[in-house]
């Protein structure tokens, strides 16, 4: 894993992804997200020299839950991150919670084929349905 880096989603890593076949999303306008949202996360997730993951994520107004608006690993059928993107973006998020004092991180919108994926991590979903999951080490 000391191999394994977390850098913002530049013009680097939006090149990199452009070399990914059969993508979920198109992460080109994350640039202008990340204008519009001072507070907002982004991370691209490398092994080595390959493009493995990309997340987006924004706190809502009141800062108590952070929503995961994109999270996708390379489609690739084998990369050296292979099921773990989201457990690693997920770490990150956490910490970038924390900091900022979020009580919940929340999936927006998630795909289906995703749901058991974010279940496995702790995800669950509350009264209102949406997939949440509680900050760890939560400062009261």
């Amino acid at each position: 894993m000391s191999k394994v880096r977390f850098e913002p989603i530049d013009a680097q890593a939006l090149a990199a992804f452009e070399a990914w076949h059969d993508s979920v999303f198109s992460w080109d306008e994350v640039v202008r997200w990340k204008a519009r949202e001072p507070l907002s996360f982004d991370i691209a997730i490398w092994f080595e020299q390959e493009l493995c993951g990309l997340c987006f994520a924004n706190p809502n107004n009141s800062r108590q839950r952070v929503r995961i608006v994109r999270l996708e690993g390379r489609p690739a059928k084998a990369h050296p991150l292979r099921n773990r993107i989201a457990a690693l973006a997920l770490i990150a998020i956490d910490e970038f919670a924390r900091i900022i004092g979020s009580r919940l991180i929340e999936v927006q919108e998630p795909m289906p084929g995703a749901i058991p994926i974010y279940q496995q991590l702790g995800f669950a979903f509350d009264l209102q349905g949406r997939l949440v999951l509680a900050v760890e080490n939560q400062v009261s």
